[in-house]
């Protein structure tokens, strides 16, 4: 990876999860705000497991996995030697594995001289007990650019598709895990020194949609024909990060602290050729607001990172929220 992309990184790090629209799981109660106190934690990518009832969340800076049961108990769900800087985190119910994202963009506590920008896997945890399955290796697709595995979708058939934030890429790993080039476009290519696709989601309609973030754009992507790309207009919004599909199929794209730490949900009745806002919550620009996950109370929950702390080579915040959004 180029110096000059990753000094630009630590300036706009902004990196996404989402979590599938997910039913059939017995409700529990969940608090409207909690507040994890863990020093140097910087949550980044967060999503809700349905069976096991509790949100998972990866660390930036620690490089690892952890887990917050609806109480508000938070401890270590699971890590690697290889896990440096997870981003995006999902939990597949059905098939009982935790996919995370990895890079290594130079600041987490794993990164170590010239390892920035060498990394670029997929971790597959078991859901239950956190025991690492598998981890796929990205990097050979890129290996004279940028690459900085983003988020994560995954289809009915249980194939798994990764954006690329460092190249025009989305990767796919199909259900015996061999890795390939899904899709690589023109469109998806970032500017210069600054973050393209971000958070993903798989619709039920057989396509995915997914934000880019340096130019502020919703895409859907037909997981068909490689040449049926469209921007999805009607949508205003700065510094997309995570998207995720609420309990009625709405998207909500949360748009991080390089903008103004906002949610907006977005309706469609024309399957996504364009939408229109029906919701808009402020989270807060300093709290610097990630990703987001529909929980088993059927309402979707924002993550505060406090990333621009970070950015900024404060690394002792200890106190991030997970709340509800309207």
């Amino acid at each position: 990876m180029k110096t000059t992309i990753l000094i630009s990184a630590f300036s706009l790090l902004f990196i996404a999860c989402d979590s599938e629209k997910k039913s059939g799981e017995t409700s529990v109660s969940l608090k409207s705000k909690y507040i994890i106190t863990d020093s140097g934690l910087y949550p980044e990518g967060i999503d809700y497991d349905f069976k096991n009832q509790k949100f998972l969340l990866s660390s930036l800076q620690k490089g690892a996995i952890y887990a917050m049961n609806p109480k508000g108990e938070f401890s270590v769900f699971a890590t690697s030697s290889k896990l440096v800087l997870p981003t995006g985190v999902y939990t597949d119910e059905i098939r009982n594995r935790l996919i995370v994202a990895n890079a290594d963009l130079g600041i987490s506590q794993k990164s170590t001289t010239g390892s920035a920008g060498t990394i670029a896997t997929v971790s597959i945890f078991n859901l239950a007990s956190g025991e690492l399955i598998k981890e796929v290796d990205l990097k050979n697709f890129t290996p004279n650019a940028g690459s900085c595995p983003n988020d994560i979708a995954v289809d009915k058939n249980g194939n798994i598709y990764i954006t690329d934030s460092f190249s025009p890429i989305i990767y796919k790993l199909d259900t015996n895990y061999n890795a390939s080039v899904f899709r690589e476009n023109t469109l998806f290519q970032p500017k210069p020194n600054e973050f393209g696709l971000n958070g993903i989601v798989f619709h039920p309609d057989d396509y995915l949609l997914a934000v880019k973030t340096d130019t502020s754009k919703l895409l859907k992507i037909s997981l068909t024909d490689p040449e049926n790309i469209t921007e999805v207009t009607g949508t205003t919004f700065n510094a997309p990060d995570g998207i995720e599909l609420d309990k009625n199929n709405n998207l909500v794209i949360v748009e991080n602290g390089l903008g103004l730490g906002k949610t907006y949900t977005f309706s469609s009745t024309n399957n996504w050729s364009s939408a229109t806002k029906i919701n808009e919550t402020n989270i807060g620009k300093d709290e610097f607001p990630t990703t987001a996950a529909l929980a088993t109370d059927g309402n979707v929950y924002v993550i505060s990172s406090k990333l621009g702390k970070l950015l900024s080579g404060d690394k002792s915040q200890s106190s991030y929220a997970i709340q509800r959004v309207n």
